[in-house]
């Protein structure tokens, strides 16, 4: 996408309580996506303090201003297919910037931008990015598939931890990457150029770009209104 990105709608339930758990909220977050504009898709988020903790739950249905014969099966089959972990990523950075209402400082939408930031949660983070993206790709299908995704992951795991070191401020995140992983400095600067061969990019889209790429601006409800729908 190039110039400016598109403006975002989105529609948001709550923050509601939870029953039996006070303390803490649910906060639902719905948009239609680029990829996919005849869907309406709800990530549902638990908050505590006015900050997200982690998502509860998914729903993905026709985008209700179709026609009824327009609209996609949305099967088990069919729902494995599309970039969960994009969306996640979007819905949650909408979550952080509605709860802040633009009061979020760099590091903590840093923190909303990058939810698998902690060391601990890249490994996951990069698998789920492998499976995202290669949804064909199983390492279980032999050695060569084996090897292609080990590879790739350990590429995402590299472009996260390269990413993680950005957002710290370090003034070389390819060393301290190097560091972590007890090799020079060239191999990492390597391995980020055989990602973004891979199309996995070792750089920080800005926010506003991101969500752009991810979410469209039909009105997630069906309300037909100024996108010519």
């Amino acid at each position: 996408m190039s110039g400016m990105p598109h403006r975002t709608r989105q529609t948001y339930t709550g923050p509601e309580p939870i029953e039996g758990a006070e303390h803490l909220q649910l906060l639902g977050v719905r948009f239609v996506p680029v990829e996919y504009p005849q869907l309406a898709v709800t990530w549902e988020y638990v908050v505590q303090d006015g900050d997200v903790l982690f998502p509860s739950g998914m729903r993905v249905e026709p985008w209700p201003g179709l026609p009824v014969d327009e609209r996609l099966r949305v099967v088990a089959s069919f729902v494995q297919t599309l970039p969960l972990g994009k969306f996640e990523r979007a819905a949650r950075v909408a979550a952080e910037l509605h709860l802040r209402q633009g009061r979020a400082t760099p590091e903590q939408m840093a923190g909303a931008y990058w939810p698998e930031g902690k060391p601990d949660d890249i490994p996951e983070a990069a698998r789920a990015l492998v499976r995202d993206r290669w949804p064909e790709l199983d390492p279980d299908a032999g050695a060569g598939a084996a090897r292609r995704w080990n590879r790739l992951v350990r590429l995402a795991e590299v472009v996260q931890e390269h990413q993680a070191a950005r957002a710290r401020g370090e003034k070389a995140p390819a060393n301290v990457v190097a560091e972590a992983r007890g090799v020079e400095p060239g191999t990492v600067r390597s391995w980020l150029h055989q990602a973004r061969q891979e199309g996995i990019a070792p750089r920080l889209a800005p926010l506003g770009e991101f969500m752009g790429d991810v979410i469209s601006d039909i009105h997630p409800d069906g309300v037909i209104g100024e996108t010519g729908r």
